[in-house]
């Protein structure tokens, strides 16, 4: 038993000798060493309830992180629906682009086409209006030798007439020298020269009138292929940049759903490890943040797709926003 005193005044143990002290000594190390191996392990001390370290979801708290997830994966599915659809509508407009592509270069043959034929009629037009300017000179020359002929023979008449009248004693004489005149046959040659000039010079502005005719009508179908030729191509244009905006709105789609993809499957683990039994401090902080986090996301779906789809075609937009 060791000897020493208790002092009244202090209630402090005194002890008597140097191995008295040294026992105390060995004792408040091994208290010092008990409460500092406590107070790393977190041990409660004696006597003492144990103080919790943690907090655990409540069941509100479990229910509102859980409907911010359902509504991150709606928003997660109302995107990747918008980007099945616009990729559906994206291969149309592809196939409609082809189509437009096929009938340019066909609208590009036919101009062609018809170009080489609207030179080929003007050229014909020129002959005909050369050819029926010859048969009209033509028909007038023979017009006026006939006059001629006709006239020369009403001079004839008249003079077979006074030589009748003159020489009535010889009648034979003014027949004769008549029939001579006739026989050289000037007079029917000059009419029917005439006659057949004239049948002529109306074929040739018959022909003028139908190579008119094919060159207006060549004019019309080279105006409405060089319509249909830069309507196609405005067209082909306008999808070839629809095209674009909407690979560009479907890549930024995806792009967004893959960051809900991430934001979803953390939340999810994290959500899942918090609703354990006596989840440490941490852990309920990282569902805190991971819940702000995807609410900001899922809250900013709607304005994301009025900035991703502004420059897509109404037709896109009215069938991929249901």
């Amino acid at each position: 038993m060791p000897g020493g005193a208790w002092s009244p005044s202090c209630l402090l143990f005194i002890p008597n000798s140097p191995e008295e002290v040294e026992m105390m000594q060995l004792k408040h190390v091994v208290f010092a060493g008990l409460a500092a191996f406590a107070m790393e392990f977190d041990i409660p001390s004696m006597g003492q309830p144990a103080i919790a370290n943690a907090a655990t979801l409540t069941a509100e708290q479990t229910a509102a992180f859980k409907s911010k997830l359902e509504q991150a994966e709606a928003s997660r599915e109302l995107l990747g629906r918008r980007s099945v659809c616009l990729m559906d509508h994206l291969t149309a407009q592809q196939q409609l682009s082809a189509d437009r592509e096929k009938a340019l270069g066909e609208a590009m043959y036919l101009q062609i086409e018809l170009e080489r034929q609207v030179v080929q009629s003007e050229t014909s037009v020129k002959g005909y209006e050369e050819l029926v300017q010859s048969e009209n000179e033509n028909v007038k020359a023979r017009q006026a030798t006939f006059e001629k002929a006709r006239k020369e023979r009403d001079e004839q008449a008249k003079r077979v007439k006074i030589c009748s009248g003159v020489l009535f004693f010889l009648p034979g004489i003014c027949q004769a020298g008549d029939a001579a005149v006739k026989a050289l046959g000037w007079m029917n040659d000059a009419e029917r020269e005439y006659r057949t000039a004239q049948p002529r010079l109306d074929n040739a502005r018959a022909a003028l009138e139908g190579v008119r005719n094919q060159l207006e009508n060549n004019r019309r179908q080279l105006a409405a292929a060089q319509q249909s030729h830069a309507e196609n191509q405005k067209a082909v244009k306008t999808l070839e940049e629809q095209i674009t905006k909407l690979k560009a709105a479907i890549s930024t789609i995806n792009v967004k759903v893959q960051d809900f993809n991430i934001q979803v499957g953390n939340f999810t683990s994290a959500l899942k490890e918090a609703s354990e039994v006596n989840p440490d401090d941490a852990k309920i902080r990282q569902v805190t943040r991971l819940s702000a986090e995807i609410d900001g996301l899922t809250k900013d779906v709607p304005q994301f797709i009025s900035s991703t789809e502004a420059g897509l075609p109404d037709d896109a937009k009215k069938q991929c926003g249901s």
